[in-house]
């Protein structure tokens, strides 16, 4: 497949372009709406919902380690709408970053493979939940912050967000190109479409017959062979039949 077009509409460059603003705007309007919910109307909400772990873990699939730049912006922008201080910015920010190491899990299971089974796909959210929750604390232990109520907290709360990932990811296993690298699944669907059947296979199951076996299978071939020239009649006429 050329970088420059797919199916002669748009360049690769473009798809991809396309493909990460999607998911970026979808995370971003979630968690403007997620933020705005809790500040309006749960103000008590100990959690909050979050896209962030399910797209992140969705955009490392398709697009390796691009996804990284997802849970950072999404940290920032989550301090953002808070109004929090600096040191939120750098916990969420930075803590987040790391939910990337997670792609390397494809390198001891390749993709394929890993969202093969559905239990094996959950191996993949599992892994990211434990990186973010040790990292985020970690980050926020280097601030002052006290290592255990922190790792409890950001358990807590990354504890549903985490098992909505799961769930879409159980869901999205199931449609094609959607957990592929977009890569390779650009090309795969470009070499289908190149491969064309030869017209001899188009009527697959459908012998077709010659002249002359049609023309048995309408009467109009060979006379039928002759007898001997017996003729029994004579012998055995029809009221005697």
């Amino acid at each position: 497949m050329k970088k420059s077009n797919i199916n002669g509409k748009i360049s690769y460059n473009q798809y991809k372009l396309m493909d990460i603003l999607l998911f970026l705007v979808i995370m971003c309007v979630f968690e403007t709406i997620n933020v705005f919910a809790i500040k309006k109307w749960f103000t008590d909400m100990l959690f909050s919902v979050s896209l962030m772990t399910t797209i992140s873990l969705i955009v490392l699939v398709r697009w390796n380690l691009l996804g990284a730049i997802f849970p950072v912006v999404n940290g920032v922008l989550y301090s953002i709408l808070l109004g929090a201080p600096a040191e939120t910015y750098v916990i969420y920010a930075v803590g987040n970053a790391f939910i990337a190491l997670s792609w390397f899990v494809f390198k001891l299971l390749p993709k394929e493979k890993l969202f093969a089974k559905w239990y094996l796909t959950l191996i993949y959210p599992a892994v990211a939940f434990v990186i973010l929750i040790f990292a985020r604390t970690a980050v926020a232990v280097c601030f002052g912050n006290d290592f255990v109520a922190c790792l409890g907290s950001n358990v807590f709360a990354e504890s549903l967000n985490t098992a909505f990932a799961a769930v879409a990811l159980l869901v999205l296993r199931k449609l094609p190109g959607m957990l592929e690298d977009q890569k390779l699944y650009l090309k795969r669907v470009a070499q289908s479409q190149e491969i064309k059947p030869p017209k001899d296979e188009v009527w697959a199951g459908y012998t077709e017959l010659d002249e002359e076996e049609l023309k048995k299978l309408h009467g109009t071939g060979e006379k039928e062979e002759k007898g001997d020239g017996i003729s029994l009649y004579d012998e055995y006429p029809p009221d005697s039949r």
